[in-house]
């Protein structure tokens, strides 16, 4: 038995590296997580769902979600779906609201209470991240919640409701503090999806993305299809 689950790891592992998907010191994903590839995990990173290509998490991370491609997570990132009832609910403990047994019993015969916020339900996404976003470090997101393409989330953030695409939020809770760009170029971006592109058309584009007036000057001047 020992023996066959090393050789089950070993296959495993070797899927992963083929992908190209680097695990560093202790950084785990559950099992039925899915990695486009070209990914990272940070060291001691939990992750729990499905990631986007070129997407890396780092340190301590703890996220259970849906992440796009050419995401960058910073360190100490987590994802929280439990709550607890904060109105109504004379006591916040589950004993009076759970049957999860938090600490060991409960005062009720039924659920009260939905303590798992997800942003799809069907999936048990805690949050949806889009693509090209960059989360700093020590941000927190809240169940429930999705992030738009492009968007950035500030370092210490407190994230308690969706972020639009290409939007800067920061605080605790986060609120707007700029775009990255004018409503135009954000439309641009947003009908071009450019992370959907093959690598090999990205790779060939590198240059371009120096400059958003560059490369939407050369998008549209049709150098290459889309």
């Amino acid at each position: 038995m020992f023996l066959e689950i090393k050789r089950l790891i070993k296959i495993y592992k070797i899927k992963m590296q083929k992908k190209n998907i680097i695990f560093l010191r202790k950084a785990n994903i559950d099992k039925n997580a899915v990695l486009e590839g070209q990914n990272k995990i940070g060291a001691e990173s939990w992750f729990e769902g499905y990631m986007g290509f070129g997407t890396y998490i780092g340190d301590q991370c703890t996220i259970m979600g849906k992440i796009g491609r050419y995401c960058s997570i910073g360190h100490k990132v987590t994802v929280l779906t439990g709550t607890h009832p904060s109105h109504g609910f004379v006591s916040t403990h589950p004993t009076f609201f759970s049957l999860g047994l938090q600490n060991g019993t409960t005062y009720v015969s039924t659920q009260k209470f939905k303590e798992k916020i997800y942003a799809d339900e069907n999936n048990k996404y805690g949050c949806i991240i889009g693509n090209d976003v960059w989360i700093g470090y020590n941000a927190t997101i809240m169940g429930g919640c999705t992030i738009g393409d492009g968007a950035i989330v500030a370092a210490g953030a407190l994230v308690r409701k969706n972020v639009e695409p290409y939007t800067i939020v920061a605080g605790q809770p986060a609120k707007v503090i700029g775009k990255r760009f004018e409503d135009e170029k954000i439309a641009f971006l947003m009908k071009i999806k450019w992370w959907d592109k093959p690598e090999a058309w990205i790779k060939s584009h590198a240059d371009d993305f120096e400059d958003i007036s560059k490369f939407e000057r050369n998008i549209s001047r049709g150098e290459s299809q889309y």
